[in-house]
């Protein structure tokens, strides 16, 4: 895996949290670009890791909340350049992409972005060897290699990586309550998770901000100025 990537990824031996984008569309609809640029650009400066983006809305999603979704490549090329900072991580569906399409698009974003891109399978995606041959052409000479994350499997190649659906409580103490495929509770449940899933082994978290009808600029404040600073001093992995 390419060092800048990595670094940027999984820091220092710390946990690390990534931000699925977009971040704050509204129920079936088309993401805001100035909203989300501004998010992204928000969520650089207060360390979140690495950028998400999807091909395809969330299976978890209800169909009447599902957005229409741009190209991940294209989006992340976007939202990059106003968060300078932060690994760009493609997640993919390889049933859905022919594998040179796919390499070229990998590539690009790779080149345009300083060496920041990553592709994130889970997996289930594509079978064991179409894995492989798709590793195997990213990573040919004399090409921009492009490293892939396996997700929510237990795999040594890489530290592990966690999704997680998240509806931040406005009060900071709100408990921890169970929501379909997630959960809802404040910023000091979330940091209790974060610890826990730390000291399990974690390294780095990707959060899924389930809409409440907070601000998203007031989510990533809230977790950038009071759950972040937690992870550089918190459970070393």
């Amino acid at each position: 895996m390419p060092d800048l990537a990595y670094e940027k990824l999984f820091q220092s031996g710390f946990m690390t949290l990534g931000l699925m984008t977009p971040a704050a569309r509204k129920p079936g609809q088309r993401a805001d670009v100035a909203i989300e640029l501004a998010v992204a650009k928000r969520a650089d400066q207060y360390g979140f890791s690495a950028l998400w983006a999807s091909q395809a809305p969330s299976p978890y999603i209800p169909d009447a909340e599902r957005a229409v979704f741009d190209d991940p490549f294209v989006w992340l090329t976007a939202i990059g350049a106003a968060a300078p900072n932060a690994a760009l991580v493609a997640q993919l569906d390889l049933s859905r992409y022919g594998s040179a399409q796919l390499v070229s698009s990998a590539r690009s974003l790779q080149r345009m972005s300083g060496g920041r891109c990553v592709l994130g399978l889970s997996d289930a995606d594509g079978g064991d060897i179409g894995r492989l041959h798709l590793e195997k052409m990213l990573a040919a000479d004399g090409a921009e290699q492009v490293p892939i994350l396996h997700l929510d499997g237990a795999v040594d190649r890489h530290p592990v990586v966690r999704q997680l659906y998240l509806e931040l409580d406005e009060r900071a103490s709100a408990p921890r309550q169970p929501i379909k495929h997630g959960w809802r509770g404040g910023r000091i449940a979330l940091s209790a998770q974060l610890d826990r899933l730390a000291e399990s082994g974690v390294a780095h978290v990707l959060i899924h901000l389930v809409r409440n009808g907070r601000p998203s600029l007031d989510l990533i404040d809230e977790i950038g100025t009071e759950v972040i600073p937690r992870l550089a001093v918190g459970v070393a992995l």
